[in-house]
């Protein structure tokens, strides 16, 4: 792991990772392709699809995941929204906190239960042309390793409501792609 490399990453990791508002967004089962059918051995139930954005083009994406069957793998995700689509985890160690990419993918126990928050997992959406605004939606297509591709709904919070806007727009597509995370 690299450690964030200057105290300006630490306000944009705790800005990006800002407190979630309460919403429910959609809820999905899906089949071992995708299909929606809620298949007792893969079935996903996806909840409480939320984002914020920050000024530049960069937003946060959470959500909960529950497993009504055998279990599964979130191996990743996209956005048309945006150029790339990231599964980050928050990591802290040695009094510090970094950000970095998720490989091999969240597990999700049989009956089980995941929330990508802030803090923890999360999902980053990079390159944003057109910055949604608060209230609107977007589709976000989520990976299993066996319920195959979901699309979800996705509601945009405004950015920094429970806790105020701590100056993530200074980040860039550059820092995010890799420079501060502990990219293989």
């Amino acid at each position: 792991m690299t450690p964030l490399r200057s105290s300006a990453w630490r306000v944009v990791v705790a800005a990006a990772l800002a407190a979630p508002l309460p919403f429910v967004a959609m809820v999905v089962a899906c089949d071992g392709n995708g299909n929606g059918s809620g298949a007792e051995s893969s079935a996903i139930e996806v909840s409480n699809a939320r984002a914020q954005f920050t000024t530049t083009d960069i937003g946060a994406v959470y959500f909960d995941i529950r497993s009504t069957g055998e279990g599964d793998r979130l191996l990743g995700a996209s956005a048309e929204i945006g150029d790339d689509t990231q599964v980050h985890e928050v990591v802290s160690e040695g009094g510090s906190s970094m950000m970095r990419l998720v490989e091999g993918g969240i597990p999700i126990d049989p009956g089980g239960r995941v929330s990508l928050e802030p803090g923890g997992y999360h999902v980053m959406v990079l390159g944003v042309a057109d910055i949604p605004e608060p209230g609107d939606t977007f589709e976000l297509v989520l990976e299993f390793e066996r319920a195959g591709r979901m699309t979800i709904t996705v509601h945009v919070q405004e950015f920094g409501a429970e806790d105020g806007d701590m100056g993530h727009g200074a980040m860039d597509d550059k820092e995010m792609d890799g420079e501060g995370t502990d990219e293989e």
